[in-house]
């Protein structure tokens, strides 16, 4: 993995896993999707989830393009694995 895919992976992580709102100098930094904790993994949730995703990759990590979201249920949550048009993968479970 090259230092700028790290450094991507990296910038996707910490705008995901930042609760929008709780940055103090920066309110508006971050995504939604710990609103889906404890939700039931449905149709909804997975809609939810991409809009959550994509909105905030968009508006903080300009150097990828989201293409398409692969969801899995797992014992302890929902694992995905988002896929960007520049060949840059990145996974996580919430």
């Amino acid at each position: 993995m090259s230092m700028y895919q790290i450094s991507i992976n990296y910038s996707i992580a910490r705008i995901l896993n930042t609760p929008l709102g709780s940055r103090v100098m920066r309110p508006e930094f971050g995504s939604e999707i710990h609103k889906l904790i404890d939700r039931k993994f449905d149709d909804k949730w997975r809609l939810d989830f991409t809009r959550f995703t994509a909105s905030a990759i968009e508006k903080w990590e300009k150097r990828v393009s989201l293409e398409r979201i692969e969801f899995t249920e797992v014992s302890n949550g929902v694992s995905y694995v988002l896929y960007f048009k520049e060949g840059i993968t990145y996974e996580g479970i919430l």
